[in-house]
């Protein structure tokens, strides 16, 4: 965690200022620390360089958690399969098998191995529209991010899929968030693998109660990760609004109203970001004043599913094939 986060950081629980106790740190880096809050005496804690600043009343889904234990217990339990999926041919591999694969070597650090195997995958996973629309996005949402000496915190991170491209941006200082202690180590391991590390912080932070200021984030960024807040989706998008002072650029895929299999099961979930036009009044309502800058219907299909661990899916929707609406949004 980069030393200069400490002067926007307060308690996520109250808000409160935070003392903090660095017991390691290196080039402007703070690697083990503890932050004590003034006000309610919650401690949050800096670990190997990732700093966590979780609460503990809020549940959580923690997606990437469950997946890597449902995989490491099959594994096991399958040492045959483990070797098939591992030692085998790549090639011989079908899509939802060579992410399983990447996943498995990206948490023993065979970076390479790992990325090999995902972008085998990918372009079998989803169809060519979506990945070329996907691929839009990102290059613009990368040449509409601001310059300037701010951080620019990238939302849901996941496995870092901006953080690449932002980091030849040459921004002077970027954040990786996501609730996954998990997720983020390994994005992190990536990008030391490819020399990209130097201007990334990782902080496991809930986009519900998050650990900063009022207004001290210039630029936030997201890349289908809005999506993956499960719980108080409505809740974020509100303390998004209070601790920007610019801009929020994300991609997101949309249901159609009148999609017969899936706007169901969508109006059931509640998500307020499920619907375009329900999504842009939730920004609205959540203080944003939000326009599309990309904006296509593309052909979307189920992700393939894994010949060797049939319990594991890639992704939960589409159930069906179908027409999502793709879309960038900046809101200020």
């Amino acid at each position: 965690m980069h030393e200069r986060l400490i002067e926007i950081l307060v308690c996520p629980g109250c808000r409160g200022e935070l003392r903090w106790h660095i017991g390691s740190r290196d080039a402007g880096r703070i690697w083990d620390a503890d932050g004590a809050c003034a006000d309610c005496e919650a401690v949050y804690e800096v670990r190997e360089g990732i700093g966590a600043f979780l609460t503990p009343e809020l549940q959580r889904t923690d997606l990437w958690e469950e997946s890597h234990g449902a995989l490491t217990q099959h594994l096991s339990a399958h040492p045959e399969v483990r070797a098939q999926l591992v030692d085998g041919p790549l090639e011989e591999l079908g899509p939802a098998d060579q992410v399983l694969r990447a996943e498995y070597l990206d948490e023993r650090g065979d970076i390479a191995g790992a990325e090999e195997a995902r972008r085998a995958a990918q372009e079998h996973l989803y169809t060519p529209e979506f990945n070329a629309l996907m691929k839009e996005c990102v290059e613009r949402m990368v040449q509409l991010l601001p310059s300037g000496q701010g951080p620019a915190v990238d939302v849901a991170s996941g496995r870092g899929t901006l953080l690449e491209p932002l980091v030849e941006r040459k921004l002077p200082l970027l954040v990786a968030t996501d609730f996954s202690t998990r997720v983020l180590r390994r994005s992190r391991q990536r990008l030391e693998h490819k020399g990209l590390a130097a201007p990334v912080s990782h902080l496991v932070v809930d986009a519900r109660t998050w650990p900063f200021h009022d207004r001290s984030v210039p630029s936030l960024v997201s890349h289908m990760g809005l999506a993956n807040i499960l719980e108080g989706a409505s809740d974020a998008l509100a303390e998004l609004r209070r601790v920007c002072s610019g801009v929020l650029l994300f991609s997101h895929a949309f249901c159609l109203p009148e999609d017969p299999v899936h706007a169901p099961l969508f109006r059931k979930s509640g998500h307020p970001l499920a619907f375009l036009n329900e999504g842009l009044e939730a920004l609205r309502s959540a203080g944003w004043d939000a326009e599309l800058i990309v904006r296509r219907r593309v052909p979307v299909r189920p992700t393939p599913s894994s010949a060797l661990v049939p319990e594991m899916v890639v992704d939960r929707f589409p159930i069906a094939e179908a027409e999502f609406e793709g879309v960038l949004i900046r809101a200020r």
